[in-house]
């Protein structure tokens, strides 16, 4: 299952964030939720994601009337435990060198995303001295 979810697409992962949320979701309520989050996809569009996660057994359907509902398989089909898979995959043990990669090719962050930043940095360094 592993190499799955190593192989989880930017679509896929949006998608299992809506289904990590609430579950038994149809897939025109995933499209509408979709697209209250700025992602107007065709109800086919949708539907194929669903698929091809169900295929590689990160989400579950059962049918109910003439619609599939799905959730998402198990809890570490989330997609923040297929990111950090990925993140292993990709940087070992270096735990850092995500964060600054993200840092130096992002240049969209505003002056309050990075002050927030550094709230989170400085509450971590904080806790740390607590110990």
């Amino acid at each position: 299952m592993s190499s799955k979810l190593s192989n989880v697409g930017p679509l896929e992962l949006k998608v299992l964030g809506v289904l990590n949320v609430e579950a038994n979701m149809s897939v025109s309520s995933i499209q509408a939720v979709l697209k209250k989050q700025g992602h107007n996809l065709a109800y086919t569009t949708v539907m194929t994601v669903l698929v091809r996660l169900f295929d590689k057994n990160l989400v579950v359907r059962k049918k109910e009337g003439r619609q599939f509902l799905y959730s998402t398989a198990q809890k570490n089909s989330s997609p923040l435990k297929v990111f950090e898979r990925m993140k292993t995959s990709l940087f070992g043990n270096e735990k850092l060198r995500p964060i600054l990669g993200l840092l130096e090719f992002d240049d969209g962050l505003s002056r309050e995303e990075l002050e927030e930043l550094k709230l989170v940095v400085e509450a971590r360094l904080n806790r740390g001295q607590k110990k």
